[in-house]
């Protein structure tokens, strides 16, 4: 007969119970018992209670079992269960991010580290370690079409995952296979390219039917995929000018189709409020209402960030090498002057059609203007082809121009919006096609008067680096197809070898341009939206054969050499046109921001850039320059002043998102981590030898967390009682002295999230033994050492009551760190939604209409009080510690 507080099993349930109340009628005795995993109270039969484990405590693998489910249990509640030295080493930064996704239940963050620091790897340790531990198994991945090969590289060879990509010429075809069902439904594991879903605001020679068929078929196709994660790369093109833009309609609906959502940016803040507030309330809009909860104590919990200062590699040295940049002013000469001329007529003929633009609220025509100027900059090759394009385009098509978008222009790349930009409205096409006739007449006579004073300066260059160094490998990037074709034949015509890298390229051939560059060629010329986000650190020198207006793009370019692994310092070549306003203005708006950087403390241009030079509009200084050239210092000056501002804030900016740690190198962590898988078979096995179960060939499989047979056993709860008795063992193959081994679980509530297991050994002396309690429970999941089971021994209550309060003592410590975590956790959520709905009340007290007003006001004041006791219930804890199993060691002989 058992008696009240014993636990026991049913043995209709298998499950273990413990016993409340005894009861006896007309001969047959009843239990009321508490199921110890549902907490559910119920009436069983005596005949059907077995006792919990006292036939099997003195079991080797019943031991062994218990303390593979308590290290499991550990684990799952604390630590990182993927087992990364199987794949990749991390980077401490890289650690500490995979830490801080894994401190929280939901995981949606933003993955804010300076360009190189591998935030793909970020990605994948926290998708291993979420389906390790069961808890996601459907994974988007939205990047930029330039990125999708790197994603599903990088998975596959690093993390062993296999996605499918979802491309649009591949969307057609899939939809057909699967009989037009939603083609992201049929694949648990999918990358997308970010404009292939993106909803379509207009397209050329599109109905508006045809459109919302398109808008249909992708987007939602895509947000009802039922996904568990959904990672977004390059996620401040997301934020978009405004909140209408397409880009970030397409991150608001993916940001509500997951309760897992990863932001991946190097520049999550531009220095303007609202684009960051965008990307803040796709993570949380409930906590970020407004601009003013743009503040570090908001944001600080969704940002895991690390600046390449402070990165280390895993021996505490530094991760990046030096950079070195060099300006290269070309002059043009006598044999120039055609390019020259070419240059100041089309400079005329952006002056004059700018100013109209302006004056006609026309800003897609102004764009143009932009785009003409940049090319002209760029290569004679390039203007000229883009001016017999559109003079084409006007000539021919003109019933289908149309007025672009101005946010989507401004929101691509030069090279991507070019295509686009050709065929907007004319302004009247008589007129401008007279121009343009005369325009390319003049550029097609500088083509053939001598090769461009630029193309001139980069082969002497080139020659001077191949005799330097006969390997280099070398990346010169440009804005503009045309200029990175005429860049290959010139170059080649000299013996050089070359890869292509744009944006019109297709996936695979990018990745085969790529390939030939590392192995076989000496130079690369990549367009801007061609190279983003691909790693070539195998290449340190970096030529800017265009300069662009944004210093943020060079800083983009120089990254894709200036990367984790690169083994030289990065030589840079920044190219510019001497005599041109471009280059009047650079000067200047550089000198300024020299002056300013050092006033205000920073080293380099790069320490302010991240942060702030998207606020700065540097596209509108240069034109309004170009457009009315007497006040030109005038505007520069306004930059300047502009620029002082913003740069000022930097250290605000910088304090908001600034992610406050210290990052420590560990060179033992490959070889102290716990392979998570080893620890699940072990468990599973020692379980199926203690219950005489047949084994299958566990050690080819890899066992996850979601694994059916792993469910059911963490699914019980373990519960030892005093009257189960202790098992006797000797310990083989490990020091040891005589004493009690024993394994307690501390919780501060029911559920597993908020609970440790702890090791503790104990000699006979009544000595606590920190290093042999872990080594006990470390080795006693390997097969290093040996169990000589000797039987098992009853405990009394005074044993028992003393063996509790010597653990109730030894773990304090750790109740108490536990706690005060717990308690900060709870503190800084409460703080971050009383933040948030005062701001909300704040905003509701504005509200004109009066009734409206009153109601909103005190639902938000009744969503206070409700936090508020939320909060209160949540700071009482209920500890406990509870053995899970007691063990009485012996020395051998």
């Amino acid at each position: 007969m058992f008696t009240v507080g014993e636990s026991v099993i049913d043995t209709q349930s298998n499950r273990v119970v413990l016993i409340v109340e005894v009861h006896e009628l007309w001969g047959i005795t009843t239990y009321k018992v508490i199921d110890m995993v549902t907490n559910a109270v119920y009436s069983v039969n005596a005949e059907n209670l077995a006792s919990s484990v006292a036939a099997s405590v003195a079991s080797e693998a019943f031991v062994r079992f218990v303390a593979a489910w308590c290290k499991v249990k550990n684990e799952l509640a604390n630590g990182t269960v993927f087992d990364t030295s199987e794949s990749v080493l991390p980077l401490p930064h890289q650690r500490y991010a995979l830490e801080r996704a894994m401190a929280s239940n939901e995981v949606r963050y933003m993955l804010a580290d300076e360009v190189g620091l591998g935030k793909t790897i970020e990605a994948g340790l926290i998708i291993k370690e979420l389906k390790t531990r069961g808890i996601i198994e459907r994974i988007l991945v939205v990047c930029p079409k330039g990125l999708v090969t790197q994603w599903e590289a990088e998975m596959l060879e690093k993390f062993g995952e296999r996605f499918t990509i979802v491309s649009p010429e591949d969307y057609a075809t899939l939809k057909k296979i699967n009989h037009d069902q939603n083609v992201f439904t049929q694949f648990p594991l999918v990358i997308s390219p970010m404009d292939a879903i993106k909803p379509l605001e207009q397209r050329n020679g599109w109905t508006q039917d045809r459109i919302d068929q398109y808008n249909d078929d992708r987007i939602e196709a895509v947000v009802a995929g039922g996904w568990d994660l959904i990672i977004i790369d390059e996620a401040h093109r997301v934020a978009g000018s405004t909140g209408e833009v397409a880009r970030h309609k397409l991150g608001d609906m993916l940001s509500k189709a997951s309760p897992h959502l990863l932001l991946l940016t190097a520049t999550p803040h531009s220095g303007k409020t609202e684009p960051f507030l965008r990307l803040m309330q796709l993570l949380d809009r409930d906590a970020f209402p407004n601009p003013k909860a743009v503040v570090k104590e908001q944001v600080t919990p969704y940002i895991i960030r690390t600046e390449k200062r402070e990165a280390v590699d895993n021996e505490g040295k530094p991760l990046f090498k030096e950079r070195h940049t060099h300006l290269v002013k070309v002059e043009w000469q006598e044999r120039h002057s055609l390019q020259q001329e070419l240059y100041e007529q089309v400079t005329e003929y952006v002056r004059t059609g700018y100013n109209k633009a302006m004056r006609e609220k026309k800003p897609y025509i102004g764009f143009l203007m932009v785009l003409f100027q940049r090319l002209v900059s760029s290569s004679t090759a390039a203007i000229a082809d883009a001016l017999e394009r559109r003079l084409e385009i006007i000539t021919t098509q003109s019933e289908q121009l149309h007025t672009a978008n101005i946010g989507d222009l401004a929101d691509q790349e030069m090279e991507e919006s070019l295509e686009e930009a050709l065929t907007v409205l004319s302004a009247g096409i008589a007129e401008e096609k007279l121009q343009l006739e005369q325009l390319l007449s003049l550029a097609k006579q500088a083509k053939n008067q001598f090769i461009d004073a630029k193309a001139e300066q980069l082969c002497e260059i080139l020659r001077v680096l191949s005799t330097q160094e006969a390997d280099a490998k070398i990346i010169i990037f440009t804005e503009f197809v045309m200029t990175q074709k005429f860049i290959q034949a010139l170059v080649e015509a000299r013996g050089f070898t070359t890869s292509l890298i744009n944006g019109h390229m297709s996936i695979e051939e990018r990745n085969v341009a790529l390939r030939q560059f590392r192995r076989e060629h000496n130079i690369l010329i990549s367009t801007d939206a061609g190279g983003e986000g691909i790693n070539m650190q195998f290449a340190h020198i970096v030529i800017n054969y265009d300069l662009p207006w944004n210093p943020m793009k060079i800083e983009q370019r120089i990254g894709r050499a200036d990367r984790i692994g690169q083994a030289k310092d990065v030589e840079v070549f920044n190219f510019i046109l001497d005599d041109t306003i471009e280059n009047r203005v650079r000067s200047v708006l550089e000198e300024k921001l020299a002056t300013i950087l050092t006033e205000l403390g920073f080293d380099k241009l790069q320490d302010v850039l991240n942060s702030d030079s998207a606020d700065l509009d540097f596209t509108q200084v240069y034109m309004k320059t170009i457009a009315a050239q007497r006040y030109g210092t005038y505007y520069t000056d306004e930059l300047g002043k502009d620029m002082e501002k913003q740069v000022g804030q930097a250290v605000k900016i910088r304090d908001i998102i600034r992610d406050e740690k210290t990052l420590m190198p560990d060179s033992q962590f490959e070889r102290q981590q716990q392979a998570f898988h080893s620890v699940l078979r072990t468990m599973l096995t020692h379980y199926k030898t203690w219950k005489g179960y047949s084994i299958d060939p566990l050690f080819d499989l890899e066992l996850s967390v979601s694994d059916p047979q792993i469910q059911m056993l963490l699914g019980d709860k373990i519960v030892w009682h005093q009257k189960d008795g202790i098992p006797v063992f000797e310990v083989k193959g490990v020091n040891t002295e005589n004493g009690l081994w024993s394994l307690w679980r501390i919780s501060l509530s029911d559920g597993d999230e908020n609970q440790r297991m702890i090791s503790l050994f104990v000699n006979d002396n009544n000595v606590y033994r920190p290093a042999a309690s872990k080594l006990l429970w470390d080795e006693m999941l390997h097969n290093k050492i040996t169990l000589n089971m000797l039987g098992s021994e009853s405990l009394d209550d005074d044993t028992y009551s003393a063996i509790f309060s010597r653990a109730a003592e030894l773990t304090e410590d750790t109740f108490l760190e536990m706690k005060n975590h717990y308690y900060s956790r709870r503190e800084q959520e409460y703080k971050k939604r009383r933040y948030a709905l005062t701001l909300r009340i704040e905003a509701a007290e504005k509200i004109g209409i009066e009734n409206i007003r009153v109601s909103r006001i005190k639902k938000l004041e009744r969503q206070l009080q409700e936090l508020q006791q939320e909060y209160n219930r949540h700071k009482s804890i209920c500890p406990t510690l509870q053995p899970m199993l007691i063990c009485k060691v012996k020395k051998p002989c």
